[in-house]
């Protein structure tokens, strides 16, 4: 935690002095600088604190030059006054105590810095003389201004004559301006992050890291309870589990029933009361010990490179065949392509392969299809549920998806935090085809006629990223979709064919590079809060502590207590869910308090980005009623899903996008039972992979 922090805070404080010393008329944005070192001075220990500054140092000094690089080292001193203060819970009369005692040293350190660098004064007083000249010369040039000249060159001269003298005055007057922005501006940041813990939530303890030999299998669960904070909820209770050597484990339960934390535990965390017993370490991230793949694989990403991700972090002298590796999950040929150019389901090809090349013994997925469209989902199912015949490794897969656990030789089923001994009736018995039990929407008889009145209107739209770069990706090309009041749109297509993309361009948060998106006859980009939008992933939408002013945020200001009320019982969640803090909330109540706080603002298009990933089939119905609801009332809706036969209740017609283009909607493939006994598709298995991955 303390790295990833120095390495954020430290990133950002090079980025403000760089700003400041290159980009004219932009020296003030320096005075920002100290806070990111004051947040890693206020919540770690101090050697984070020098490793941060010594590592921003260095890369400023490399990007910018001595000057830059003593300006981090100023920030770094400012920084570390306000940040020690702060944590020791000291007020104003510290820091102006400690200003008066600091700002004198501050001062004369960039004097003694001048004295040193002979050249750098020279071209600074250099500098300063031709600044000096120029606005002397333009004052002389009006007679009125002339005995203004005069005061300007003699104080010229002055400063350039007596360097030091000014040197040291301006650099201690700078530092105690600097420590009062930077405490008033840190003092609001600390109060935001206050309720957010500083600890790693997966956090395996000292004793796992130092542990010779990984050797998580055979993994034993006695009585299992846990709680994240002393005086928090009860996560887990009293659960018994195990996992034995070549299993295939499926995890299943109601969003918020323990799942992840369960996989937690499983990983190596320590639990709160009970026991675990294994034969050695857990070893995560370790070669030969516990992998996880979870819910957002953007997270795990740390190669700048495709190929370079799948061997990030593994011992010197392993040896891996990465490109093996990437066909074996369906990235064949992606190896040199930049990972922020994926898409949300390669990336989480791109997380199990990472894990596979540690060659683990036990292999966690946490929701690892959920934004993977049905035909990838298939292989990578396949692909899981083969690994302990074709590797000997366990998996253990956490899914809200029937015939995925269906095709598990174990089913372990939580409800609110205890093992319930039978699965769900929404999974199928093994071998059957279809999910007879599964929870189905309200069907909708019909929505009423409406007059064709066009509402959002895209002709020839193309997209490309990066573009007049060697690294330009063309999303979309050539999009022409009309959707009219009221309507109801599902956009289909495969992993990176652009469905996101156009959902943004539709939101107005991307101008198309060619074409035109109108909304009411005037470009999206112009109108955005019009168009709402859901994201892929729903924490990136969460700004507020609390569900209830999330909603209400997201609502706008008229939106009161009742009306959060109502909005959340229409997603399915309880009023009580309000007081609910929004870090504590799993991934998919995230995925429904974000759609509340939509519905709750009214907009006239609503566009959901995967609006059913990561969520419990029961949860699923709901939505889907609620939306058929919203669209009988008149809500014009846009859908982008993978879900596509959950959704015939809400939408009247589909488009599909194949490689940034839209094409004919193909007919839906019939199920066929496979060897694991769950549906598959029957089309061809392997993705074609073309410029236009990058849109979603």
């Amino acid at each position: 935690m303390e790295m990833a922090s120095i390495a954020i805070f430290g990133g950002l404080t090079v980025a403000t002095i760089v700003v400041a010393a290159v980009v004219p008329l932009a020296t003030a944005v320096g005075l920002l600088a100290p806070v990111p070192l004051a947040l890693v001075a206020a919540r770690t220990r101090p050697r984070a604190l020098i490793a941060a500054s010594v590592a921003a140092t260095g890369v400023s000094f490399a990007m910018a030059g001595t000057g830059a690089a003593a300006s981090v080292l100023g920030s770094a001193l400012i920084g570390g006054i306000v940040g020690d203060t702060k944590r020791r819970g000291r007020g104003i009369g510290t820091i102006t105590l400690a200003g008066l005692a600091a700002a004198p040293i501050i001062g004369g350190i960039s004097v003694l810095v001048l004295l040193v660098l002979v050249p750098l004064r020279t071209l600074i007083l250099e500098a300063l003389g031709n600044t000096v000249g120029g606005l002397v010369e333009l004052l002389n040039a009006v007679p009125a201004l002339g005995g203004l000249a005069d005061t300007v060159d003699a104080l010229g001269s002055s400063m350039v004559d007596y360097w030091w003298v000014w040197m040291w005055v301006s650099g201690a007057l700078g530092t105690m301006v600097s420590l009062a922005v930077a405490w008033w501006l840190l003092g609001g940041v600390i109060a935001r992050l206050a309720d957010i813990p500083s600890e790693d939530t997966l956090d395996v303890g000292q004793l796992d890291r130092d542990a010779a030999e990984p050797a998580p299998l055979p993994l034993q669960l006695t009585g299992i309870g846990f709680r994240y904070r002393p005086d928090g909820p009860i996560v887990l209770d009293d659960v018994d589990a195990t996992v034995a050597p070549g299993e295939f484990v499926a995890v299943v339960g109601a969003n918020g029933s323990g799942k992840s934390t369960l996989a937690k535990i499983l990983a190596g965390r320590a639990p709160t009361t009970g026991a675990v017993v294994r034969p050695g370490a857990a070893g995560l991230g370790r070669h030969g010990g516990t992998a996880m793949v979870l819910q957002r694989p953007e997270t795990q990403m740390l190669g700048s490179r495709v190929a370079d991700d799948v061997v990030w972090g593994l011992p010197a002298g392993v040896e891996v065949d990465a490109e093996g590796l990437l066909t074996e999950v369906g990235l064949s040929g992606l190896g040199d392509r930049e990972t922020s150019d994926l898409s949300g389901g390669q990336q989480q090809r791109l997380a199990i392969a990472a894990a596979l090349a540690r060659e683990p013994a036990l292999l966690i997925a946490d929701e690892v299809t959920s934004m993977v469209d049905p035909e990838g989902r298939d292989e990578l199912l396949a692909l899981l549920a083969d690994l302990p015949r074709r590797r000997g490794m366990s998996v253990v897969l956490i899914t809200h998806r029937g015939h995925e656990a269906a095709a598990a030789d174990r089913i372990i089923h939580l409800h609110n935090g205890r093992v319930i001994p039978h699965p769900p009736d929404w999974v199928p018995r093994p071998g059957a085809v279809e999910e007879p039990s599964r929870p189905t929407p309200v069907a909708q008889s019909g929505f009423p006629p409406r007059p064709a009145e066009r509402l959002l209107v895209l002709e020839g739209v193309g997209h490309t990223y990066l573009k007049g770069s060697p690294w330009a990706v063309q999303a979309l090309h050539d999009v022409s979709v009309t959707v009219h009041r009221g309507d109801g749109l599902l956009i289909v297509g495969g992993n990176g064919s652009g469905k996101t993309t156009l959902a943004w361009v539709m939101a107005g948060l991307i101008a198309p590079s060619q074409g035109s998106a109108l909304l009411d006859g005037s470009p999206t980009a112009d109108k955005v809060g019009d168009v709402a939008l859901a994201f892929q992933h729903a924490r990136l939408q969460l700004q507020k502590q609390t569900v209830g002013d999330e909603i209400m945020a997201a609502g706008g200001i008229e939106v009161g207590t009742a009306e959060v009320a109502r909005v959340l019982e229409a997603v399915g969640l309880p009023r009580e869910m309000a007081a609910r803090r929004t870090d504590s909330l799993s991934g998919g109540q995230m995925r429904r308090v974000v759609l509340a706080g939509l519905i709750a603002r009214r907009p006239k298009v609503l566009i959901l980005d995967e609006p059913l990933a990561g969520v419990d089939p029961y949860a699923r119905a709901e939505i889907v009623d609620l939306l058929g609801r919203l669209r009988a009332d008149g809500m014009t809706i846009v859908i982008i899903s993978h879900d596509l036969s959950d959704l015939d209740a809400v939408v009247s017609r589909r488009v599909k996008l194949t490689a940034g283009t839209l094409t004919p909607v193909d007919p839906p493939p019939t199920p066929t039972p496979n060897h694991h006994g769950y549906p598959k598709n029957t089309g061809h298995q392997q993705f074609q992979h073309t410029s236009g991955e990058m849109g979603e």
